[in-house]
């Protein structure tokens, strides 16, 4: 049989070679796409924080505090120091951490939010918006609800007399006592001293000689307000207020009222308004 010659054998062995090349192109082109899936699936899930606070409502009444259980969660492997705060608060109304930051790690941190209020903060709900925070890393923003009701509250009271003897046309300075029964500061304004009474001496309501409140006059305090009046008992004296500025009772000189109103015990009153800082 002839033997074929050489170029006739080159186009099959061609046609064979570029078969090859096509299946390695496509195994190729396989091999690419099974890394990238490889890759996608693999791909780490993003570092954050995320805060969960128990009980989600509280309520306080004026001049108390109101606590939440905050729960600091890191998800994504995240950790380190996580601070904290909270917005939204009522005028008065202060809020702290303890402690300030919260440690995480491999698992939660715990924290306790606690709510102050005044005396003087409005009546009211109130939405607290809380976030954590560590760098660059930052909470969604939760939200509790806080109610602010009122509270039983002792009136502070006023006291005093004159410091000494009255006599028809004389007036003599009371250095008025403020006690507050609270803890927190008040702000004193609108004092008032009236004569209310009057009690003869023995002798005098024996010979019936007449003495009413019209025979005094009062003259008001004079000095600026408010009053700082702090918890426990305080004067007006003691606050630096000079005695000119002191509530004055005077004696009208009268006629009618010199045997009767001597010696007499007046009974006062007092008003005022004090309001919680």
């Amino acid at each position: 049989m002839p033997s074929i010659p050489e170029f006739f054998r080159s186009p099959i062995r061609t046609v064979r070679a570029g078969a090859l090349l096509l299946l390695a192109g496509f195994l190729v082109v396989t091999l690419t796409s099974g890394v990238v899936l490889a890759a996608s699936n693999n791909q780490a899930a993003q570092k954050g924080i995320t805060l969960q606070l128990a009980p989600t409502s509280r309520s306080a009444t004026q001049g108390t505090s109101a606590s939440f259980n905050v729960i600091v969660q890191p998800t994504g492997g995240f950790s380190g120091n996580v601070s904290l705060s909270a917005t939204g608060l009522p005028t008065g109304a202060t809020a702290s951490f303890s402690p300030a930051a919260v440690a995480v790690g491999s698992g939660s941190g715990s924290a306790t939010l606690n709510v102050s209020t005044t005396s003087a903060t409005p009546l009211g709900t109130y939405s607290l918006s809380l976030k954590g925070s560590s760098g660059t890393v930052a909470s969604a923003v939760v939200v509790v609800s806080l109610t602010v009701t009122a509270g039983q509250h002792q009136p502070f009271t006023i006291s005093g007399g004159p410091a000494g003897l009255l006599a028809p046309g004389y007036g003599v300075s009371i250095d008025l006592q403020l006690a507050n029964p609270g803890n927190t500061n008040l702000n004193v304004t609108g004092l008032t001293v009236s004569v209310t009474g009057i009690t003869r001496t023995a002798q005098a309501t024996a010979n019936n000689r007449p003495c009413n409140p019209s025979d005094y006059a009062v003259t008001q305090f004079s000095g600026s307000y408010p009053i700082t009046a702090p918890p426990g008992n305080s004067s007006l004296s003691g606050s630096g207020i000079p005695a000119a500025q002191w509530p004055q009772i005077k004696m009208l000189n009268s006629s009618l009222n010199q045997d009767g109103c001597k010696g007499a015990t007046l009974q006062l009153s007092y008003s005022g308004t004090g309001q919680g800082n």
